[in-house]
């Protein structure tokens, strides 16, 4: 995904160059940022025409996910057979330089969406323990990626609470060092199975590849 279009008006022209930068390379999957609180939303998602997903900044792009706003979008993105990523956080709160007043995504509005749109199955990124085991308890359509999952053995943990079927390795490159997000599902005790479906399986069926 472009992170340029992160602090972008526009994400179009960074998605446009994220499109001619994989055009030539086939093991990179591009997934284009949307901002569905512009007015040219629609044509945001016909420019990406042949992406298999999505991915969304509320936070940074000024909206809120509980907003009836988001209702023709998300209709539509379910009718283009779109895969839906909304990012919650791109950096751990506590490292935020004190005058970049952008917060992480609250959980209730995350709750609200996933109850507003019962039939969209996003991929939640950035989503720390808690927030996740919370949302799992009442919410079951929606995967999440590891990237922000810390604490001691937290992948062998986790997946005996969580289906390793809705969970996906994450790695938040180029915040995180992605060396560090591999080896949480490479040195960790899991079982071959859980291992192939975090590392690789789950990611291939959630993006049709």
């Amino acid at each position: 995904s472009p992170l340029a279009a992160v602090l972008a008006p526009d994400p179009m022209p960074a998605n446009s160059a994220l499109f001619a930068a994989v055009r030539r390379l086939p093991a990179l999957v591009p997934v284009p940022v949307v901002n569905p609180c512009l007015a040219n939303w629609r044509e945001q998602l016909a420019a990406c025409l042949g992406a298999c997903a999505i991915k969304l900044f509320p936070n940074y792009h000024n909206y809120r996910l509980d907003s009836r706003r988001l209702d023709p979008f998300c209709a539509e993105v379910r009718a283009r057979k779109l895969r839906l990523l909304i990012n919650l956080r791109l950096e751990d709160d506590r490292h935020r330089y004190f005058g970049l007043r952008v917060i992480r995504v609250p959980v209730t509005q995350v709750a609200a969406f996933l109850e507003r749109h019962p039939r969209l199955h996003p991929l939640l990124l950035g989503l720390l323990t808690e927030e996740l085991r919370g949302l799992a308890k009442s919410h079951r359509n929606f995967s999440a990626d590891t990237s922000f999952i810390e604490f001691m053995d937290s992948i062998p943990t986790l997946v005996k609470e969580f289906p390793a079927r809705r969970l996906l390795f994450g790695s938040n490159t180029p915040f995180f060092t992605t060396g560090a997000s591999m080896a949480k599902i490479t040195t960790m005790r899991l079982p071959a199975r859980a291992r192939t479906a975090l590392g690789h399986a789950n990611a291939k069926r959630f993006y049709s590849l």
